[in-house]
């Protein structure tokens, strides 16, 4: 398991509730917040306006395989991520235990969705957190540093998750990266949707 945006964003403010959220699905689920699917709510248990509904109607009868008009706990969970929402492989499992075992038709979907959403970490969020930690103002930081950082102060970030980190920054010779291109990387995901099992 890896870390996301918000993952990230959490770890690097030490005061953060979220610091300990790890053990979530990184790739699967940066890959579906880079399709431009995200839904915004003005609050958790808000109402979707008429194009966030029709957005989750078309895209729930694309997921929907066996046109049965319910969607799996697992699609459920899918689906929930492919509107922009990170939440831990265990925050999710949470959330999903609520679902029957027949799977949740349109109509509880978007009830489902309200009522589990958060807002979102966003990439200037994310920048912020870094600079936190940047006392020079240089836009760089020392990878050393930051698997150092991640790994021991608070709720420690698990070794893995910070080298999946690390992996998608550009470390230059010196051991430097530039946070801000690190939070656009994290935050927008590749633009492939994963194969479905």
């Amino acid at each position: 398991a890896q870390a996301t945006c918000p993952q990230v964003a959490a770890y690097l403010q030490p005061s953060s509730p979220f610091r300990s959220t790890t053990g979530h699905s990184f790739e699967a689920s940066r890959a579906m917040s880079g399709l431009g699917l995200e839904i915004k709510l003005a609050e958790p248990g808000a109402k979707l306006t008429k194009e966030q509904k029709e957005k989750v109607e078309d895209n729930f009868k694309l997921l929907d395989r066996d046109r049965d008009g319910r969607l799996t706990v697992q699609e459920v969970g899918i689906l929930h991520r492919a509107f922009g929402q990170n939440p831990t492989d265990e925050e999710l499992a949470d959330m999903v235990r609520a679902v029957p075992p027949s799977g949740l038709d349109l109509e509880a979907f978007i009830q489902f969705f309200s009522k589990n959403y958060r807002t979102p970490t966003s990439e200037d969020m994310l920048i912020r957190a870094f600079q936190v930690f940047d006392l020079e103002d240089a836009g760089v930081m020392s990878a050393d540093k930051f698997k150092e950082m991640l790994t021991s102060l608070g709720e420690p970030m698990p070794n893995d998750e910070v080298d999946s980190i690390l992996k998608e920054a550009d470390v230059d010779g010196s051991g430097l990266f530039d946070y801000k291109s690190l939070a656009k990387r994290l935050c927008e995901g590749p633009r492939r949707i994963p194969d479905l099992p």
